[in-house]
């Protein structure tokens, strides 16, 4: 049997017997048990990617990130209920009973849904090789995330990245001016919607700073995705998923620390490989696509400021060398290192890779002098190479 089948199989019975036991309570009666479940909730959400972290023995990953959560959640359900069951008389008293009893189901079933999905985004983002691609493949997984804002999903990405490090774009100092200012773009055309279907979400796990990582990457040929080095550097099992919340395993087959670029090799990718395009001149408007903070899609605006090269250290802060680089005017988060930089016409113009932390809305991208030769060997990569040192975030 799949495991995202037995994941389904799990949820739908927990969420039944959340329904029954809220209408059993009644609203009065569950709200502390609510409360509890989702203290637990909360509580497992941050901690889970610690405790990830102290296991780099794989067959123990999975067991302890969910007994880990499994003791907080009952802990705080426990504790919660104990609360609630000396206030459940005064509710049993109650005229409006079975408003009361409809009430408390729809209660407790919105509250354990809010935290299976709290849950599942937390643990799969671990890039643990099994557990991750069964919980993106859940369907009901799914639906809840499909019903769940997406300003919601990104409020509780953001609060996570306190304790996970979301593909931290290395800060690069080349622009001396005021803070630009970011031109609309709109990134509905047929295009740029395309191209969103082939920007993909990666994470996993340095063991050696005791991290997670997660950034964006794109299809840049036939099962190969482009990243930045950065992001999987010291990862050795990465995890892709596809826009669609499939999470496959992934192999990382090129790292080059240098122009901060690396491949990962991703068997039985659906999404077809983005058209390479020239690089934009200064004033050109494009878009930046990638999963600020480790949480939804997002598809920004950007204008080129400057094309040109600069002098910039390695993804370790040595070795400094010339490199051809955008700098934009662009809102660039935490989680979007590697994804594209795209053209209005839906081409790759070059891959996003850094921030200022001195001027707002300053982002930056390799240009293609650099992508090109990464892009034309991708297809032939194949053997497994070392993804180098993690860098402790």
């Amino acid at each position: 049997m799949p495991g995202s089948t037995i994941v389904d199989i799990l949820l739908v019975l927990l969420l039944v017997s959340y329904l029954a036991s809220g209408f059993r309570s009644g609203l009065i009666g569950s709200l502390s048990s609510i409360a509890g479940l989702i203290a637990g909730g909360v509580a497992a959400y941050f901690l889970v990617p610690v405790v990830g972290t102290w296991v780099p023995a794989a067959e123990w990953r999975t067991a302890a990130t969910l007994a880990t959560a499994g003791v907080l959640l009952v802990g705080g359900l426990s504790l919660g209920s104990s609360i609630g069951r000396s206030l459940r008389p005064h509710s049993a008293r109650t005229k409006l009973r079975l408003a009361d009893r409809m009430l408390g189901a729809g209660a407790a079933v919105v509250a354990s849904a809010l935290v299976v999905s709290m849950l599942a985004f937390s643990i799969g983002g671990l890039g643990v090789p099994l557990l991750s691609p069964a919980i993106a493949s859940s369907g009901v997984i799914r639906s809840i995330d499909t019903l769940t804002p997406d300003p919601l999903k990104s409020f509780l990405a953001q609060l996570r990245s306190v304790v996970v490090s979301e593909g931290l774009p290395r800060v690069v100092e080349a622009f001396n001016g005021p803070m630009p200012t970011i031109p609309p773009v709109s990134a509905d055309t047929d295009a740029l919607l395309a191209a969103r279907q082939s920007v993909m979400k990666i994470t996993g796990t340095a063991y050696a700073c005791g991290q997670n990582q997660s950034g964006s990457g794109f299809v840049i040929a036939e099962d190969r995705v482009l990243t930045n080095a950065h992001v999987v550097a010291g990862v050795t099992e990465p995890v892709v998923v596809t826009p669609g919340g499939n999470a496959r395993p992934g192999q990382v087959v090129y790292f080059d620390p240098v122009v901060d670029l690396a491949v990962i090799a991703v068997s039985g990718l659906s999404a077809p490989a983005l058209e390479l395009g020239p690089n934009l001149a200064p004033g050109s408007r494009a878009v930046s696509d990638g999963y600020p903070y480790g949480g939804p899609f997002d598809s920004g605006p950007a204008q080129v400021v400057a094309v040109a090269p600069a002098l910039v250290a390695d993804i370790y802060g040595q070795e400094p060398a010339q490199r051809q680089l955008y700098t934009l005017a662009a809102d660039v988060q935490h989680g979007e290192s590697g994804g594209p930089l795209l053209s209005e016409a839906g081409q790759v113009a070059g891959v996003i890779f850094a921030k200022s932390t001195v001027t707002n809305n300053l982002g930056y991208a390799l240009a293609m002098e650099e992508v090109d030769p990464v892009a034309a060997q991708a297809a032939a990569l194949s053997a497994p190479v070392s993804s180098g040192d993690c860098i402790k975030g």
